[in-house]
């Protein structure tokens, strides 16, 4: 399935003639569901909340639907009545806490020609902000093709959830700072210019969080995870042998260039792994 931002009328005859079934991430609605009377925008919120609050998904508005099988698009819904910014902006406004990362989609139904539009809704698994709230204050989750009301231990859950994946998140921006720090500071220390340096300047610190990092540790791959202990060590490697160089002055030599030259490569190599984790964050 092709990225939803790249969606054409194509892609949802797809779903049409390969008898797509609906499931926990797929939900198909006629256009007549983003009507703004009462009962069909408490179903809106239901919904999307609901796909939100499991795994995420996407529901489109413009498919009719047939035991959970989809019957083909309908005649879709004029966008300058309804328009992507208007169902974005009465979801974000009535949904608690908003759902960060809803993305919206007007698929133009070229073969009705008139210019109408179904809307495919992606809609990202609640994380850090989990759960998401309906206007009528119940937090709701797609079971068996519709949107229940969850129980309260499960609501305590994905509270759970979504605080341990923030401290996660969290975590992972401290430890990028750390080791991007350590990385600066290695290479200025290693360009031959450094000259002699007093042992404050020569020696690179750790703090203590760097030392006890291991809720970040669990957000990278396996053969990083013994990067960052790596570094650690490398790094009271390089600062036993300065100190045991004594004095006040330092001349930081060649084996000292080569040894931080390691370091800020492993250091690197953890920023870089770091980064493409935090371009995720929710």
């Amino acid at each position: 399935m092709r990225p939803v931002s790249e969606w054409t009328e194509k892609d949802i005859d797809d779903l049409y003639h390969g008898e797509i079934e609906e499931s926990l991430t797929l939900e198909y609605k006629r256009s007549d569901a983003l009507s703004k009377d009462k009962e069909h925008r408490r179903e809106l919120f239901k919904d999307v909340s609901a796909m939100a609050n499991g795994s995420g998904g996407i529901i489109i508005y413009g498919m009719k639907e047939i035991d959970q099988k989809p019957d083909g698009t309908d005649d879709g819904l004029d966008p300058n009545v309804v328009t992507r910014e208007q169902i974005e902006n009465v979801l974000m406004s009535n949904i608690d806490p908003p759902i960060e990362g809803l993305f919206i989609k007007p698929v133009e139904l070229t073969s009705k020609g008139t210019g109408k539009v179904a809307y495919v809704l992606q809609i990202p698994a609640a994380k850090s902000r989990g759960p998401h709230q309906a206007p009528d204050f119940r937090y709701y989750k797609r079971f068996n093709f519709k949107s229940e009301p969850i129980r309260d231990n499960d609501v305590r859950d994905l509270m759970r959830r979504g605080i341990e994946y923030g401290r996660k998140y969290g975590a992972a921006l401290d430890l990028y700072v750390e080791m991007a720090r350590i990385s600066s500071a290695a290479g200025a220390r290693a360009t031959p210019g450094a000259g002699t340096l007093d042992i404050g300047r020569a020696i690179i610190s750790v703090s203590p969080d760097l030392r006890s990092a291991g809720s970040a540790l669990v957000l990278l791959a396996p053969d990083l995870r013994k990067v960052v202990p790596g570094v650690i060590m490398r790094v009271d490697s390089y600062n036993a042998k300065v100190e045991a160089r004594g004095g006040v002055n330092i001349l930081l030599d060649s084996s000292a260039r080569v040894e931080l030259a390691k370091i800020k490569e492993a250091a690197d190599e953890v920023c870089s792994q770091l980064s493409k984790i935090l371009d995720q964050e929710p």
